[in-house]
């Protein structure tokens, strides 16, 4: 799309960087997420209204503007010094399906809904990082999914968030370089569900070191092509792992009675010769999914 824009009004293209105060200039969102300016007057109002139909407004990266902000953008994206507050920090990374209007709101919205001290990070007007006092949290974790499911009613966006480990403060950095990694790697490209923990994210990591031919048998040995075919019964098993092999919270995920949840698990186990009610061999059939997320099938 932004090509064929771009060839069929190359002759309006405002040839200089993005310059908010420039007169007489349409900018709008181009090829990730780059600012692409049009010159008004080389444009009719027929023009200039089809360009704002087929193109999003651009709206600036927002800056760091606090002295938190400042500190923890020139440490985690330059070679800043590390910043003397919190003692232990946990990174929530955010992805959203597009720019959003009011991110003073979107910010807001944040802290007072878990009454946190956190800084935000913008890294493109889509993407960015919160540093959350780990201090201040509760032992138990926050809904993350139904807060998500909130803010995409209230911004009209889809958001996907990468919810990272507690770490010591000087170690932060680091954490934020390898969740960065897993998130550009696994999270963004798919965005399967909506809220993922750094944890899940480390098996495929481990997954990469095995070769094509490796997979596929690996997939061979867990399931037959009749396994692979029932995606309801794949699902199933999905939603029963990451539901803590709880059938009752994986049946109400699936929003399906207990005993039809248990009647697949049953099934399941008559078919093959994996447990899955035991951890280790739970494990097993659990990788062989991720292989499968990734488009592993044996030949």
């Amino acid at each position: 799309m932004i090509e064929k824009v771009k060839r069929q009004f190359a002759g309006a293209i405002f040839p200089g960087s993005y310059q908010p105060d420039a007169e007489g200039v349409l900018w709008f969102e181009g090829e990730d997420e780059k600012p692409l300016g049009f010159v008004k007057a080389k444009l009719t109002e027929n023009e200039q209204m089809l360009l704002s139909l087929l193109l999003e407004a651009y709206r600036p990266l927002p800056l760091p503007k606090s002295l938190s902000e400042k500190q923890w953008a020139d440490w985690l994206f330059h070679q800043g010094k590390p910043p003397t507050q919190p003692e232990s920090v946990q990174l929530i990374h955010f992805l959203l399906e597009k720019q959003i209007e009011d991110v003073a709101a979107f910010q807001q919205i944040w802290e007072s809904e878990f009454d946190l001290s956190m800084t935000f990070l913008w890294i493109s007007p889509t993407r960015g990082v919160i540093v959350t006092d780990a201090g201040q949290q509760d032992y138990e974790s926050p809904d993350y999914l139904s807060f998500c499911e909130a803010l995409s009613t209230d911004f009209y966006v889809d958001v996907t968030l990468l919810i990272g480990a507690s770490q010591p403060r000087s170690l932060a950095k680091s954490q934020f370089q390898w969740e960065s990694a897993c998130f550009d790697r696994f999270v963004a490209p798919k965005k399967r569900k909506r809220v993922y923990y750094e944890y899940e994210l480390i098996p495929y990591f481990w997954l990469q070191s095995l070769s094509a031919q490796e997979r596929s048998q690996f997939i061979s040995r867990i399931f037959d092509k009749e396994l692979l075919a029932d995606q309801e019964l794949l699902k199933s098993l999905r939603f029963y792992f990451e539901s803590n092999l709880n059938i009752s919270a994986a049946a109400k995920a699936l929003h399906m009675h207990r005993n039809s949840l248990q009647y697949r698990i049953d099934k399941w186990m008559e078919r093959t010769s994996f447990d899955i009610r035991q951890f280790p061999q739970a494990v097993v059939v659990y990788v062989a999914l991720l292989l499968l997320e990734e488009g592993v099938y044996p030949k």
